[in-house]
């Protein structure tokens, strides 16, 4: 039997009354849109039918646990609490990640700790952790077995300048001098905090394939970039390896370059066999400023690999339910992301290579 694996980004999922990073009225939800956002969301977990979900941008929790009982996922972990602004209860400045599950978890999910060499080999601080919690769980799959499944949303895009501080200086020179400042420092802090996360995702994945070289892994996600950039190919180390040790790999026996492979993590798209003559869907709708891009992603460990041939089970689809973004709603009513859905199924002696 097929298992299913899909993230989607909600959102800003938060309960009208309250507001998400300033009190502003752009930055909330009235009861009409929560009304419509809760119908398309019903309609589109259903249309996912995934085993388990990886869900980014949630606020107000309990409601959505309420939302994904009804549904049939008894199962919902998340390792934070939405925070709120210390001067403002009633504004949200910090939302949470959750996994959704039909299938039970083996061990209770807990956040994703960050290897401290990652910390002592650069140049974090002590103490660095994601902005938003990393769950990881290992939950009990039909036929797959244990399979640790990690949910995470990365350090966002673009920087937050404080416009107050801005607006305080005596003249336009001195503001944009100020803004410009402001932005360059902003945008090294989030392209460093998108690396490093993306690095402590890939070390706890590594932890995890040095207890079993095929282990099942799933990584759903935010990634908050795109398929060519660094925060790629940092979580999943597929660039390729012309040397090592001091030797070329081609002169070395073919079980021994294998294991170049064994502690790789692999798009599952770039994994499907139908995806590749097809172009890849925008999974954000984009904005003004930005142009639609893909940013969720479902990654997978070696172990689910149809070129491992030690796999039992591969990615044989990748889907993007995105005609909210192609109908370009209002993302208070749906979301500004597309749903990534990847399933998973064995492999038949003549799949591999």
């Amino acid at each position: 039997m097929p298992v299913k694996f899909a993230t989607l980004n909600l959102f800003q999922y938060l309960l009208p009354g309250s507001f998400w990073y300033e009190r502003e009225s752009r930055n909330q939800n009235s009861d009409e849109d929560w009304a419509a956002k809760e119908i398309w969301l019903k309609a589109i977990i259903d249309q996912m039918d995934a085993d388990v979900i990886g869900f980014q941008e949630i606020f107000s929790v309990e409601p959505l646990t309420a939302l994904l009982t009804e549904l049939g996922y008894p199962h919902f972990a998340r390792v934070a609490e939405p925070a709120r602004s210390e001067d403002d209860p009633d504004v949200f400045v910090r939302p949470v990640v959750a996994i959704a599950s039909r299938h039970p978890f083996i061990e209770p999910p807990v956040a994703l700790n960050v290897d401290e060499a990652l910390i002592k080999e650069t140049v974090l601080e002590d103490g660095f952790k994601p902005r938003r919690d990393i769950v990881r769980g290992r939950i009990d799959l039909p036929d797959l077995g244990p399979t640790l499944v990690i949910c995470c949303h990365f350090k966002s895009q673009g920087a937050f300048v404080d416009k107050d501080e801005v607006a305080a200086l005596a003249d336009w020179r001195a503001r944009f001098r100020e803004h410009l400042r402001q932005r360059a420092i902003k945008d090294a802090d989030q392209i460093m905090r998108r690396s490093a996360e993306a690095v402590a995702v890939y070390l706890a994945a590594m932890e995890e394939i040095d207890k079993d070289r095929q282990a099942p892994i799933v990584v759903l996600g935010d990634l908050n970039d795109e398929p060519d950039s660094p925060t790629l190919r940092m979580i999943t180390q597929g660039e390729w390896i012309n040397t090592i040790a001091g030797r070329r790999r081609s002169d070395l026996e073919n079980e021994e370059k294998a294991w170049q492979y064994s502690w790789q993590l692999f798009d599952a798209f770039e994994l499907a066999p139908q995806q590749s003559p097809s172009p890849r869907q925008p999974t954000h709708k984009g904005s003004y400023f930005y142009p639609p891009s893909t940013l969720d992603y479902v990654i997978v460990s070696n172990g689910l690999n149809a070129l491992n041939p030690k796999a039992a089970w591969t990615v044989k689809t990748v889907g993007v339910l995105a005609d909210h973004l192609i109908e370009d709603s209002d993302s208070r009513e749906t979301s500004d992301h597309a749903a990534v859905v990847a399933t998973l199924d064995r492999l038949l002696p003549t799949d591999g290579a």
